[in-house]
């Protein structure tokens, strides 16, 4: 009787793995660039599964449990609601490239227009497995990581690859990403263009371009980290650590051994300060400011005024 079921149970193995190997056969990917209306057609011929299916999907909708033993071609027109399993493939070689790399998945974008939307795969559900294969969106909590096109919801793993998240990520060494809304913590944090929320990092966090509409802030929160620098030309709000540096205009506060602003309007506490213009105050052992040194303390609460006798333009006849 055990053999019998033990057999049985090599078969259904066997039917599983190659069910994914197969899976794996060549399709044509979709251009990124499609119309809503040419996606909403695509999802129309997607076929319904129940309960239990292998992948990679290619027009189907899964409704219960997917599992990708192999995943090495991408999800096509799919979407599981419910439990996502991914084993080895994909998500598995992208993690691995960018921990190696520890660059951000959009650094290459020249600007937020240029970050693909996702519709091609979802998950709205759970993601358990060695890494998300591609860049598809997940609706709900995902273990494991890897790279995500866009995340709603919570995400814990070795390291993270995406476009968009909103909620909460947890990277065992780090996490990148183009935009992000919401808290996010590693040993290393990278965003490329927007970054609302919080950044709690072990070694440093990084909000990279200056390339936002408008002169959007690039910050708007909390850093904390051992480094925390800015490299976009606006931020609003707090950075704590060893080093800060905001290369542009920074609205709040810096806590740190060293702290570094081009435009400040707030606070500078640490060691040492340095910022191109201030209109606050810089609390430290030396303060440079406007080619000034000031021991211990530094107020300026007003710009300066060029003043002139001569009348305005305004006021002549």
């Amino acid at each position: 009787m055990l053999a019998k079921v033990s057999c049985i149970s090599w078969v259904i193995g066997l039917l599983t793995l190659s069910g994914g190997l197969f899976a794996q056969g060549k399709w044509d990917r979709e251009p990124p660039d499609l119309s809503r209306a040419e996606w909403k057609r695509l999802r129309s011929l997607r076929e319904v599964k129940p309960l239990f299916w292998i992948g990679p999907l290619r027009n189907k909708a899964v409704y219960g449990i997917c599992l990708t033993p192999l995943g090495f071609r991408e999800h096509y027109n799919a979407v599981v609601n419910g439990l996502n399993l991914e084993v080895l493939g994909i998500g598995t070689l992208s993690t691995i490239a960018s921990l190696l790399a520890l660059s951000p998945t959009g650094k290459s974008f020249a600007s937020m227009d240029t970050i693909p939307e996702v519709y091609n795969f979802q998950v709205n559900g759970i993601s358990l497995g060695s890494g998300f294969v591609q860049e598809g969106v997940l609706n709900g909590i995902c273990v494991g990581g890897g790279l995500i096109g866009e995340l709603n919801g919570i995400s814990v793993g070795v390291f993270h690859r995406m476009y968009r998240t909103n909620g909460l990520v947890i990277g065992a060494v780090g996490n990148a990403t183009a935009e992000m809304r919401g808290l996010g913590i590693g040993f290393m944090n990278d965003v490329v263009f927007r970054m609302h929320g919080v950044q709690l990092a072990l070694f440093g966090n990084v909000v990279y371009k200056d390339s936002l509409p408008n002169k959007e802030r690039g910050l708007i929160g909390l850093q904390v980290g051992g480094a925390n620098v800015v490299f976009s030309s606006s931020a609003l709000g707090m950075q704590i650590g060893f080093m800060n540096v905001v290369h542009g205009k920074h609205e709040g506060i810096q806590m740190g051994l060293w702290n570094k602003g081009n435009t400040l309007q707030g606070v500078q506490i640490g060691l040492l300060n340095e910022c191109s213009s201030l209109r606050g105050v810089q609390i430290g052992l030396l303060n440079f400011c406007e080619e000034r040194v000031s021991p211990f303390l530094r107020v300026k609460l007003k710009d300066r005024r060029l003043t002139t006798s001569e009348p305005s333009s305004e006021s002549l006849p």
